[in-house]
């Protein structure tokens, strides 16, 4: 019988009628976070600069052994929301690197040419943006400019790390790509203006990372941030350094700088815009437009299979499948 009532339902002639959403744009010129994520680093929030660089081939240390981690308060987007009530249309973060002998490298490396022996066809290493994961129960606010990061710490002890997604999309830390061999996820490879690939980066060069919303797991990650009110990320990066400054890394300043202070460069700016549409708080509703029809059956089925913080996914498995259907059915409205 439920088959017969589908099918009656497909047979039938919709026409759209979905919830208006608002659009809201915003420019966030400072983030509220920036921090060095070093284990050895004694001054979290007042660091002048965050370097990246790899630990990669050095012993019992991390792949991305100097972090940056960069958080913004999204004061301008309504919070408190299901995540699935945002849709991410664009999102970019501009970072302003303060040392001049960096090469601009804006493609994907191999794994291999990491390697003892390998080869890196172009000059330099990429800029890595991914998400900021926090583990031992502390969250964005919590953890923030002075959370505590544990001293020396080893493989996975940090509080606050680089993260990416599985194959499943579930989240992981992507600190030790290289150690556990496997290519993480991306959020964005950092470009520029300022020079092109495989020149030195002039200093106080702006490199540019240019999420990729459209990308079901990252758009979730976005989503549940602004559903809490905060985007977090992480910069990461392979250059290769040592304990006594030496390499060729970049520096990337933080809103403590001075040259900050007095307007000759910029902290790290987000640049947001975002679709929202607030529920109906009708169950089933999919489309926000208070009712249950054609066109919510319609949308879980366009969505149907693996579809993170998807509005049709009403049990927030991760997944839209035969349970949705049903779901809708049971709650059908007309």
């Amino acid at each position: 019988m439920r088959l017969s009532l589908l099918l009656g339902i497909l047979a039938t002639t919709a026409v759209s009628s979905t919830a208006s959403a608002e659009i809201y744009s915003a420019v966030y010129g400072q983030p509220d976070f920036d921090r060095w994520m070093y284990p050895y680093n004694a001054t979290p929030g007042d660091r002048i600069v965050g370097p990246t660089f790899t630990g990669y081939l050095s012993g019992d240390i991390e792949d991305r052994y100097g972090q940056t981690m960069l958080g913004w308060v999204t004061i301008d987007i309504p919070p408190d929301l299901p995540p699935s009530s945002y849709r991410v249309v664009s999102m970019s973060v501009d970072v302003t690197i303060a040392n001049a002998d960096v090469y601009l490298d804006n493609t994907a490396d191999d794994r291999a040419s990491h390697e003892p022996g390998g080869i890196d066809e172009d000059p330099g290493r990429p800029f890595h943006l991914s998400g900021a994961g926090f583990r031992n129960d502390y969250d964005a606010n919590s953890f923030g400019e002075d959370g505590p990061h544990p001293f020396g710490a080893g493989l996975g002890g940090r509080n606050a790390y680089a993260l990416g997604f599985d194959e499943d999309g579930n989240p992981i830390d992507i600190s030790n790509n290289l150690t556990e061999q496997f290519d993480p996820k991306l959020f964005a490879i950092g470009d520029s203006d300022d020079a092109e690939p495989g020149e030195f980066l002039p200093e106080l060069s702006t490199v540019n990372f240019v999420v990729d919303v459209d990308d079901p797991d990252i758009a979730c990650y976005l989503a549940q941030g602004l559903s809490f009110g905060t985007l977090d990320v992480m910069l990461s990066s392979f250059h290769s350094g040592s304990q006594d400054g030496s390499g060729s890394y970049p520096n990337w300043m933080l809103k403590e700088h001075s040259l900050v202070d007095i307007g000759v460069a910029s902290a790290a700016t987000l640049t947001l815009e975002v679709e929202v549409i607030e529920p109906s708080g009708v169950p089933a509703d999919a489309t926000g437009d208070g009712a249950v029809n054609v066109d919510d059956l319609l949308a879980v089925l366009g969505d149907y299979g693996r579809c993170p913080c998807c509005p049709t996914d009403f049990d927030e498995s991760g997944t839209v499948d035969v349970d949705e259907v049903l779901f809708v059915i049971a709650n059908w409205t007309g």
